[in-house]
């Protein structure tokens, strides 16, 4: 049913979604400007002009929360919600990468010269995958519970 614990996990995924297009995920600074990480791109808080494009982030957190909103109305089908489930774990575990590649990429933007002289800071939205990674392997434990339960009664008609 929907009103299970790992819907309510499933929808704290897709919320956290809806809140990570809205929300910086990293913030860097050299010696010239700040810019800011979203879910698009990279940009100059000065002058809002884009460094790079990481549209890669925007459109996998997009299929994560979509993918965790149909995984919800799913509940008759236990198995195929495991697996989505697991889809969207192997999903965020590669937007993680993502983001870690697109920081290279913003570094290397930011001053091509010498990119280790930028300083990387975490806002927000950089926690917002790995709650959501966590909060899939939540909703798969209970899952797998709720069917063993279905299996042991089951068992006793």
């Amino acid at each position: 049913m929907i009103q299970r614990i790992q819907s309510v996990f499933l929808a704290l995924i897709f919320i956290l979604g809806a809140i990570l297009f809205a929300s910086p995920i990293l913030k860097f600074t050299s010696y010239e400007a700040s810019f800011e990480m979203n879910a698009y791109k990279t940009f100059n808080l000065a002058d809002h002009l884009v460094v790079s494009n990481n549209i890669g982030i925007g459109a996998m957190q997009g299929f994560i929360a979509l993918l965790a909103l149909t995984t919800i109305f799913l509940f008759k089908k236990r198995q195929l919600q495991i697996k989505l489930c697991k889809l969207n774990l192997l999903l965020i575990a590669i937007q993680i990468a993502a983001i870690v590649l697109y920081i290279d990429v913003a570094k290397e933007a930011i001053s091509p010269k010498n990119p280790n002289d930028v300083v990387i800071g975490l806002a927000f939205g950089f926690f917002i995958p790995i709650v959501s990674f966590i909060l899939t392997y939540l909703s798969i434990w209970f899952i797998k519970k709720d069917e063993d339960l279905v299996r042991s009664a089951d068992r006793l008609r």
